[in-house]
């Protein structure tokens, strides 16, 4: 549910609970108003009958006022000390068969050192239950006529307030760093808005800046890396040929192979970096299958030497869209992978068709969760010559063409599943 209608929704909740309790405050109001005023012109009534008896003793009250208004003369040793009595009384009326609110007002004025009881009576009708319904449903009927109105007025009115936040979300989601584009946001008067706006633009440059001066420090001490380890490692190779001791070839050759290891961590980078900026359009179809097969040949003698046995399950003619060289990568560092973190007289098993492309070998079980192999520098045996980046770079070349890879690993097999459409 997006904004605007959460805020429809509340509204609408506000109205219903406004329009309940208004009516039944206006119901209950209305009533004790008629009950007040019908008690006021009682004790106005009375007051004009002690008047008048003040005036003349034999005032005719009953003549005048319809009987409403009886007057008893009070005995002189009467007790009573009050000024006046109500009494409200509902009873039923046959004639009109409802009931009706007897209203009862009783003053004991002292006229000429009498004390007189001036009784008045009113009768007022209920409402009675039809014509309270018949009131509700109007109600009803007006409560639906404006929490539809509500709801449409709050749905328009939203929109139209929250138009800018909604375009500055649109504009998020377009948002990439290696996009020169700055953000194209509404202009608003709402102030909250403008904050935001601000924010978002502030945020954005700031980003894009900070992204393209880390991208170009990342691949400036990458190349700058190349000259001097292929300097170092071509003064290490001279040596090597030069006569020296064991133990000096032995530190040589150990120097030889970890800069054999540091070079390949930087080429590899280097290659990470350049995907960061790869363009799917620079694709071209392939014949994976024919690809494929060339590769196993590079690797045949590779498994001769540690004793692996190859089973391959491979469709003709697979094509995909995939740049040639990447795919080289992907097929290359799976191989290699299945082959390293593999067992002496172990086995590989390669099922390749038009949906997936699948690698299974025998080997340890991995040290790490199988999902963490996909990070860089992560290896599944610390033990093994790896540099840890192989599926990394897998993984990233995999997502360009929205592909998907998953590792699994069960009864000692390495499995590694690449789903070529989502």
């Amino acid at each position: 549910m997006n904004l605007s209608f959460r805020f429809a929704r509340a509204f609408t909740i506000l109205v219903f609970f406004v329009l309940i309790t208004g009516f039944a405050i206006l119901y209950f109001a209305f009533e004790r108003a008629t009950m007040r005023s019908a008690i006021l012109k009682l004790e106005d009534l009375n007051a004009y009958v002690a008047n008048k008896l003040k005036q003349d003793p034999a005032y005719d009250y009953l003549t005048s006022h319809h009987r409403q208004t009886q007057v008893k003369i009070l005995p002189a040793n009467s007790k009573n000390t009050k000024e006046k009595i109500i009494e409200e009384k509902y009873i039923w009326n046959k004639s009109i068969q409802s009931y009706i609110n007897k209203i009862t007002v009783i003053t004991y004025p002292v006229i000429h050192q009498k004390k007189y009881a001036i009784t008045s009576v009113r009768y007022i009708t209920i409402i009675e239950n039809h014509f309270l319904v018949s009131i509700i449903m109007v109600v009803a009927w007006i409560m639906v006529f404006l929490i539809i109105l509500t709801i449409i007025v709050s749905v328009l009115v939203s929109k139209k307030i929250l138009e800018p936040f909604y375009h500055a979300i649109d504009e998020i989601k377009k948002f990439s760093l290696r996009d020169n584009r700055s953000m194209n946001l509404m202009k608003t008067q709402t102030e909250e808005f403008k904050s935001l706006n601000t924010f978002l633009i502030k945020m954005s440059e700031s980003s894009k800046k900070d992204y393209h001066l880390l991208e170009e420090l990342s691949e400036n001490t990458s190349h700058e890396l190349q000259t001097p380890l292929a300097s170092i490692k071509g003064k290490i190779e001279l040596l090597m040929d030069s006569e020296l001791s064991k133990d000096q070839l032995t530190t040589l050759y150990s120097m030889n192979s970890e800069l054999d290891r540091l070079s390949s961590i930087n080429q590899s980078l280097i290659l990470l970096a350049k995907l960061e900026h790869f363009e799917k359009s620079d694709s071209h179809v392939i014949n994976f299958s024919e690809l494929l097969k060339a590769r196993l040949q590079y690797f045949e003698d590779l498994f001769e030497i540690q004793n692996l046995t190859l089973i391959t399950d491979i469709q003709e003619d697979v094509y995909l869209n995939f740049d040639e060289n990447l795919a080289i990568i992907v097929i290359n560092n799976l191989i290699n992978n299945s082959k390293r973190h593999n067992i002496e007289k172990g086995h590989i098993s390669i099922i390749l068709s038009d949906t997936h492309f699948q690698i299974t070998n025998t080997g340890n079980p991995p040290t790490v969760p199988t999902e963490e192999l996909f990070k860089r520098f992560k290896r599944g045996n610390p033990n093994q010559n790896s540099i840890g980046i192989g599926l990394a770079l897998v993984k990233k070349i995999l997502e360009i063409y929205d592909a998907e890879i998953h590792y699994h690993f069960e009864n000692n097999q390495h499995s590694l599943k690449v789903n070529f459409t989502k």
